[in-house]
């Protein structure tokens, strides 16, 4: 949403404001407006158009920095500048997503709710129960506070929710989904694990006026890690496609593994919900 996008932005601009206006408020100025001008521009620069947003450029700006020397303001001053910066980019993660869009041959969203998510970034998560095929499906749209345009963000998202377990707990409604409808898979919500498939990392989804390469990952629900192929319970696919504005859309499907379906992909789910975005 491009509300959403300028209220990102606007959120970092407030704390470097404010911090010029205090080291600027008695008789003798402290940090040149000159650098300021900078270094908003190289926030705005690195959010729309360099990958992972700012963090580049504003660790090349505390190098700057470090390395040279300024006519004004004290080192402690500098850092404390860019610091302030970057917390403020942080701070984006908190603006609130859009709400997740699924097909209207769905029916009403299952679960509305994701007690189990993040605190941080901002989620909306919805889960869907389908019957044909067997399935829970889940759409969670996120916040991508690093960066608000959509370059590597999908490579960003999935590498982030990987290293800090979220993938668990996105999955955890869909499970209990399976597990109160008619393919009784009886998959413990708090006990299962994630055996990553060694697979592509993209797709290509075509069919009538879809024509979309999707960056996916493979993955299988298992009772016991050491024994995967003996308590296989279910398999997993994610699709995710990142946006401008700093947010990014993760499609789940969670199908029994004794469906016996050999649509990997799940094109059938994955191109009805492409067409519910045209």
């Amino acid at each position: 949403m491009v509300v959403n996008a300028i209220i990102a932005w606007l959120i970092p601009v407030i704390p470097v404001a404010a911090l010029w206006w205090h080291f600027n408020k008695g008789e003798e100025g402290l940090i040149d407006k000159e650098w300021v001008v900078i270094i908003l521009c190289l926030l705005l620069l690195g959010a729309w158009l360099i990958p992972f947003g700012p963090i580049i450029p504003l660790l090349f700006m505390m190098g700057a920095l470090g390395w040279g020397k300024l006519d004004s303001g004290s080192k402690k001053h500098r850092s404390i500048f860019v610091s302030v910066s970057i917390v403020g980019i942080l701070l984006t993660g908190f603006v609130p997503t859009s709400m997740p869009v699924g097909p209207e041959s769905w029916g009403e969203p299952l679960s509305k709710e994701n007690p189990n998510g993040a605190f941080y970034p901002a989620t909306e998560q919805y889960v869907w129960l389908l019957t044909e095929p067997v399935a829970a499906v889940s759409i969670t749209t996120g916040r991508t506070p690093w960066a608000l345009n959509p370059i590597l963000g999908e490579t960003a998202v999935l590498g982030l929710i990987s290293m800090t377990g979220a993938d668990k707990a996105r999955m955890q409604s869909s499970i209990e989904a399976l597990n109160e409808g008619p393919s009784r898979v009886n998959i413990d919500p708090e006990l299962f694990e994630l055996v990553d498939i060694d697979s592509e990392s993209t797709h290509h989804y075509k069919r009538g006026d879809i024509d979309r390469v999707m960056h996916v990952k493979r993955q299988q629900i298992v009772m016991d890690i050491d024994l995967p192929l003996i308590t296989l319970k279910a398999d997993v696919l994610t699709v995710i496609q990142a946006k401008w504005g700093g947010e990014a859309t993760i499609l789940t499907i969670v199908r029994p593994s004794f469906g016996g379906s050999n649509d990997v992909w799940a094109e059938d789910v994955v191109i009805e919900w492409l067409e519910s975005l045209e």
